[in-house]
């Protein structure tokens, strides 16, 4: 009886958030002007990761006015590989994020020779919450909540979705935390699975749910919205890249036992794919795939270089402390040759090449490959507890990954890959445009990109608070709404 009555609650929930539009009024203009430094100052911040949410649509939105409380949205890059993991760790390393365990939730272990994680233990609280990252997250969706939302093919992430805004809403007005860090994972398999149409309805509850928290606030009350990674939407194909392996000698393994075995974790279905091998097989793993239709590079680390090679040409990245330097020896792989030409004419240079990180941004903001050097180092650095032996970046719309998975579910975006759009997440804020200082001139030009790991920099700017004022220790997650009798702590 106990369990009918949630439910019956569940769906009353949705039901009202759906039927129930929660702001009568359209402003044309701002909704109201910006806070002043000291009301700033004093103000709640509700700060929400919608996971895998494109900066290109939401620029697109914002363009046609749909998100009206907001100011414009700003580019954030993530991480390489642009997956959740990696994504959400290099975001929230500031408040004290520990490395993933793995790219994925299903990751392989070099130290004990096995693959760890899978569904089982993803929807237990104990493994996927616990000594995590998702420690951070005042407000985070039960695991088997998550898991579900693949349970209702297309439908399935958007109802989620719907309650999980509802239950955030109802979470945040009940907490009393100055900043509230919340998790909406259901914007990715929306993106994955659902289409466009019902992610954008997603997304336009965003602004009747501002509405709401500042008429019920009796505190002035700011929203930063933020993504992990983008998602790219293409007709897909699934990539062959066990074929090429074994044609190659190579023998796919849960374990390394022989210098030829390979370990492919195979989680989810995205634009990357992860491959670990005996010390020294590096190289001839990422040969015996190079050829494959839709792998557009693979990438490995030794100690002196990152190696990358691919079908248009083989560079090195090399790294000294916060310079990297690109030298192609075949062909230009990444296309950045007559990026390295501006940069040395322009004097940003030295001697061998060596180019400072943020030039490298500055240059790269438009590329096809943002921030790249930089990004592909730090896909086999602090990111994560057990590294790759190597990384392969697939075309746009090509994607490897579980094979249980492929057989339901219709993929109609994915992310994972090296590439602008997949590569972009985004920033949107109610408190100003995000990336400038509070007291920049309207003529001021927003950011052409930023950082993930810059992100609580510029959110403690924009609060105008210090920067110790965000590095808050790990809290306990809310996973469901009070109002439908579900808060359960972690």
């Amino acid at each position: 009886m106990r369990r009918r009555a949630r439910f019956i609650r569940r769906v009353a929930v949705f039901l009202c958030c759906w039927s129930c539009p929660l702001v009568a009024d359209e402003p044309s203009t701002p909704p109201r002007p910006s806070l002043t430094p000291l009301a700033r100052a004093q103000a709640r911040y509700l700060v929400i990761c919608l996971d895998g949410v494109a900066f290109d649509l939401a620029e697109e939105m914002y363009r046609r006015g749909e998100l009206r409380y907001f100011h414009p949205p700003v580019p954030l890059i993530a991480p390489f590989p642009s997956v959740t993991n990696t994504g959400l760790v290099e975001i929230l390393l500031p408040l004290g994020a520990r490395p993933a365990r793995g790219y994925e939730d299903y990751y392989f272990d070099p130290v004990a020779n096995k693959m760890r994680g899978g569904i089982f233990q993803r929807i237990s609280r104990k493994s996927f919450i616990h000594g995590t990252f998702r420690e951070l997250f005042d407000y985070h969706p039960h695991p088997i909540a998550m898991s579900a939302e693949y349970a209702l093919p297309v439908f399935g992430p958007w109802i989620s979705g719907h309650l999980l805004l509802a239950s955030l809403k109802e979470n945040f007005l009940l907490s009393r935390e100055p900043v509230f860090l919340a998790y909406i994972s259901s914007t990715d398999p929306a993106s994955h699975v659902s289409g466009q149409g019902l992610l954008r309805d997603l997304l336009r509850r965003l602004d009747p749910m501002v509405a709401e928290l500042r008429r019920a606030s009796p505190v002035p009350v700011e929203v930063v919205v933020f993504s992990d990674h983008g998602n790219a939407w293409h007709t897909m194909r699934k990539v062959k890249l066990a074929r090429a392996l074994r044609r190659a000698g190579f023998r796919l393994r849960k374990k390394l036992k022989s210098p030829r075995d390979v370990v492919i974790p195979a989680y989810g279905l995205v634009s990357c794919d992860i491959l670990y091998t005996q010390p020294g097989e590096e190289a001839a793993a990422a040969e015996a795939i190079i050829g494959t239709r839709g792998v557009e590079f693979a990438v490995y680390q030794t100690p002196e270089y990152v190696q990358l090679l691919g079908p248009r040409g083989r560079a090195r990245i090399y790294r000294r402390d916060a310079f990297y330097r690109y030298a192609p020896a075949e062909g230009d792989p990444l296309a950045l040759v007559p990026v390295v030409e501006r940069l040395r004419a322009d004097g940003h240079a030295d001697a061998e090449d060596f180019i400072h990180e943020d030039d490298w941004l500055r240059a790269t903001a438009d590329h096809i490959y943002p921030d790249a050097p930089r990004r592909l180092w730090g896909a086999f650095e602090l990111l994560v507890e057990h590294p790759a032996s190597v990384i392969v970046s697939l075309e746009d719309d090509y994607y490897a990954g579980s094979t249980a998975l492929d057989l339901f579910a219709v993929l109609l975006a994915t992310h994972g890959n090296l590439r602008r759009t997949q590569s972009l997440g985004l920033v949107l804020s109610t408190a100003g445009p995000f990336g400038l200082s509070p007291a920049a001139d309207n003529g001021d030009k927003l950011p052409a990109a930023l950082r993930a790991r810059d992100f609580w920099h510029h959110l403690t700017r924009q609060r105008q608070q210090p920067w110790n004022a965000l590095r808050l220790p790990p809290r306990r997650c809310l996973t469901l709404t009070r109002a439908a009798g579900l808060t359960r702590p972690f």
